[in-house]
């Protein structure tokens, strides 16, 4: 009896451990907000930019990543990427303006981010 109590007692407690999920690190929640804002933006500039060409505007798109940088407490730096999207029929001569429009909007655009132009 004894040794079937003791069986129960430690597939409950491995069933337990199993089960519970990890704590994630407000730095993470922030970089999976932004990750997803990023993502809605730069499918918003996308259709958008879709509809209007369509209707016989023509654009030039670019689908990129922005960096979101962090440093940990050593002082190393951390670079992780996001969705970035460019039109030049949206963004009216300021590249990435309406993206950067859509995350400011979601509460998303954060100093983390930095922006590499490339030609």
């Amino acid at each position: 009896m004894i040794k079937i109590v003791c069986t129960i007692a430690v597939a409950g407690f491995m069933l337990s451990s199993c089960s519970s999920s990890k704590s994630t690190t407000p730095d993470e929640t922030q970089y999976q907000r932004v990750l997803a804002a990023a993502h809605d933006c730069a499918e918003e500039v996308r259709e958008k930019t879709i509809a209007l060409v369509a209707k016989g505007s023509p654009t030039r798109t670019r689908w990129t990543t922005a960096n979101y940088v962090t440093t940990d407490a050593t002082g190393k730096e951390h670079r992780r990427s996001v969705e970035y999207r460019t039109s030049t029929i949206l963004d009216n001569g300021s590249e990435g303006s309406a993206w950067k429009k859509c995350m400011q909007d979601n509460d998303a655009l954060v100093p983390e981010l930095t922006f590499t132009h490339q030609p």
